[in-house]
C-alpha cells in the first residue's frame, strides 16, 4: 500500500497548460497512468500500487481536472487529451513507456500508441470509450450523460457529506468505499466559504462528452500494433465501448480482451485488486 505522504508531486508545462503529476514510485521502466473524464490521477491509488511492483509509475491530471491548470482560452476535446499525453511523455523523458488508461484516458492511450508507437510500448486499456459513428446505437449514452453532468451538484458542505450523498447513488454505489472517499477528498477543494467544490467543473466534463464524436478513437485503436490488454465491464447499459469487445479481439494485431460480466464502466473502482493484478502481470512482460 502506498501512503500519501510518500508520494512525490510536481508540475510540468506542456505547450499551453500546466499538468500536475504524481510520482508513485516503483522500480524499473516507466508506466504512465491516465484517468477518466471528470476524475483525477490520485484516486487510482490501488492500481498505481499494483503497478509499482513492475515499474516506476507516474500519473497526471488532465487539463481542467484535479490540480492541473486550465489553458487560456479554455478548450477541451479528445484530440487535446491525446496531445497532452504525448507532450507529457516527451516532457518527462518517458518515451517507450508502458501505460494504463481508463475510459477516455484509455482511448487517448490507444490513439497515441497507434500514431506514435515509439512513445508507448505496451498498454492496458480499461473501458475505452469507442463508437462507430454519432448515429450508432453505442453512442446513445452521450445526450443523457450531458444532461446529467450539467445538472450535477458541484459544491458540498464537507467531504463526509459528499461521500454520504454519493455512496448509495449510481454510478458511485458500486465503487470500493476507500476509492470513493478519495474522490470526495482529493477531487474537491475548499472554496471561499469553507465548502468543498469539485476540482473539475461539470461544464468541462460536459464539453469533453459533447466533443467526443469528433475523435475517431475506434479507428485509431484498430490500427494499433503494440501489445494491448483491453478490459470491459459487461453489465447492461454501462459500457460505452463494450459492444466492440469481440471485434477488438479479432481485428487487433496483438491484443487480449477480458470481459467482466459483473462490472460496469467504472471497473477500476469496482474491482481494483483484480484489475491491478491483471494489469501488472501484462505490463511485466517484454
Amino acid at each position: 500500500m502506498i501512503h500519501m505522504n510518500q508520494l512525490r508531486e510536481g508540475d510540468v508545462n506542456v505547450r499551453d497548460v500546466r499538468l500536475h503529476y504524481i510520482d508513485w514510485g516503483g522500480q524499473g521502466a516507466p508506466i504512465v497512468l491516465l484517468h477518466a473524464t471528470g476524475l483525477l490521477g490520485r484516486i487510482y491509488g490501488p492500481i498505481a500500487a499494483a503497478l509499482t511492483a513492475v515499474g516506476h509509475v507516474f500519473s497526471y491530471d488532465q487539463r481542467g481536472h484535479g490540480d492541473s491548470g486550465r489553458a487560456n482560452p479554455e478548450k477541451y476535446d479528445w484530440a487535446l487529451t491525446e496531445r497532452d499525453l504525448e507532450d507529457f511523455i516527451r516532457a518527462m523523458g518517458l518515451e517507450g513507456t508502458r501505460a494504463f488508461g481508463h475510459s477516455a484516458g484509455a482511448t487517448a492511450i490507444g490513439a497515441l500508441a497507434s500514431r506514435h508507437p515509439g512513445l508507448i510500448s505496451r498498454a492496458v486499456l480499461a473501458e475505452p470509450v469507442l463508437f462507430e459513428s454519432p448515429e450508432g446505437p453505442e453512442f446513445g449514452w452521450r445526450n443523457p450523460l450531458l444532461d446529467r453532468t450539467l445538472k450535477r451538484k458541484r459544491v458540498f458542505d464537507s467531504v463526509e457529506s459528499m461521500f454520504a450523498n454519493f455512496e448509495r447513488k449510481p454510478p458511485y454505489d458500486t465503487w470500493r468505499k476507500d476509492i470513493l472517499h478519495d474522490y470526495c477528498e482529493y477531487g474537491t477543494r475548499l472554496d471561499a466559504h469553507g465548502k468543498r467544490e469539485l476540482k473539475c467543473p461539470p461544464r468541462i466534463e460536459a464539453e469533453l462528452y459533447a466533443s467526443s464524436h469528433e475523435f475517431d478513437g475506434l479507428g485509431l485503436l484498430l490500427r494499433c500494433e503494440i501489445p494491448l490488454l483491453v478490459m470491459f465491464g459487461q453489465r447492461p447499459g454501462e459500457s460505452p465501448g463494450g459492444s466492440f469487445a469481440s471485434r477488438l479481439a479479432s481485428e487487433l494485431k496483438d491484443a487480449r480482451v477480458i470481459n467482466f460480466p459483473d462490472a460496469g464502466h467504472f471497473l477500476p473502482m469496482e474491482k481494483p485488486e483484480e484489475v491491478g493484478r491483471l494489469a501488472a502481470d501484462f505490463l511485466r512482460r517484454n
